[in-house]
């Protein structure tokens, strides 16, 4: 069966296919349960709240730090709550057809986190957990790139190792005190009695976005509409190769069924020449049947090439030669003239 290119590509598209789908489902999801999220106002009566309205809420209000900020590594005069701070390497790689490409390697990542709440009106409600957030919008307030200073020795090195070093990049990124920043996520008090804005416990989504709820939801639904394309596109493609493969399955097996078919023919109207043929003159005994003694000799049998059974003995007779008893691999007709 001569389809491995069709089944490769089947199978990859069917990777793709479940990574779309998965992401469209989940896009989709997310987008319905922000859509009905309850919205909590200035200053909402947090014990009228069900405990439905409380599993997934809509916070808006300004960063606080609840003890001393932090101060930016490169810029002290900007403070704020998360510090996100990263170290990349740049380079240049040759990929598989020959070119070069750029090509980005985190080398450290670094998080420095302080106690925070949301301030509106006068209701706060305290951030737990922000990193586990599915989004987490942070302000780019520091970025350097220094260029790496190579040797001619260095350049012959990279190009024969195909990789070339081009800088080193160092970011710093913070969530700034006084943003404005959108919170989605599961409202509790406490035991200290302060509102609490935490990670959903039946799983849903978590979000920390400087986006207000409409661009959110926006982005949410570009989303949603890019991996339902792409979902009916593989899809549909998967569709178009299994069709394929099918139809070259189907077209196989017809013919082989029809050569066994002819095959199956031959043999039976061979079987009858030689049956009419043995109704004729007397055969010789040098020319008879070692095992049967009637039938001529018909069947040449191999390795050993002895010509020594008629046709009927030869579909008993299927292990050894029974003149030099010698394995037997094949048999074929011979034509003694």
């Amino acid at each position: 069966m001569d389809h491995w290119g069709e089944l490769v590509a089947l199978g990859i598209d069917t990777i793709i296919f479940g990574i779309c789908s998965r992401l469209y489902m989940k896009y989709s999801y997310s987008l319905n349960l922000v859509e009905r999220a309850h919205r909590l106002g200035i200053n909402p009566d947090f014990k009228h709240l069900t405990e439905d309205e409380r599993s997934y809420v809509i916070y808006q209000g300004d960063v606080k730090a609840i003890n001393k900020p932090i101060k930016g590594l490169n810029t002290p005069d900007i403070t704020g709550v998360i510090q996100r701070l990263t170290i990349r390497e740049h380079a240049i790689a040759r990929n598989a057809s020959g070119f070069w490409a750029d090509q980005k390697n985190t080398i450290q990542e670094t998080y420095n986190i302080v106690p925070f709440l949301l301030k509106r009106g006068r209701m706060t409600a305290h951030i737990l957990d922000p990193l586990g957030a599915e989004i987490l919008d942070l302000d780019t307030v520091h970025n350097k790139f220094e260029n790496s200073s190579l040797s001619i020795m260095d350049h012959l090195v990279g190009f024969f190792n195909g990789v070339r070093q081009r800088g080193i990049e160092t970011t710093e990124e913070l969530l700034k005190e006084g943003s404005v920043i959108t919170a989605i996520g599961e409202v509790s008090k406490g035991l200290d009695g302060n509102v609490q804005l935490s990670p959903p416990s039946q799983g849903y989504p978590y979000f920390i976005t400087s986006m207000p709820v409409s661009s959110l939801l926006r982005k949410l639904e570009e989303q949603k509409t890019t991996y339902r394309w792409l979902t009916l596109l593989f899809g549909g493609i998967g569709v178009v190769l299994t069709v394929i493969i099918t139809r070259k399955w189907w077209l196989e097996r017809q013919a082989k069924f029809r050569e066994e078919e002819l095959k199956r023919k031959l043999d039976a109207s061979r079987k009858e020449r030689r049956q009419n043929a043995r109704t004729g003159d007397e055969i010789p005994e040098n020319e008879r049947c070692v095992v049967c003694r009637e039938n001529p000799k018909e069947i040449i049998i191999l390795q050993c090439g002895h010509v020594c059974i008629c046709e009927d003995c030869s579909e008993v007779i299927t292990t050894d030669c029974p003149v030099c008893r010698s394995p037997i691999t094949t048999k074929a007709a011979a034509f003694i003239s």
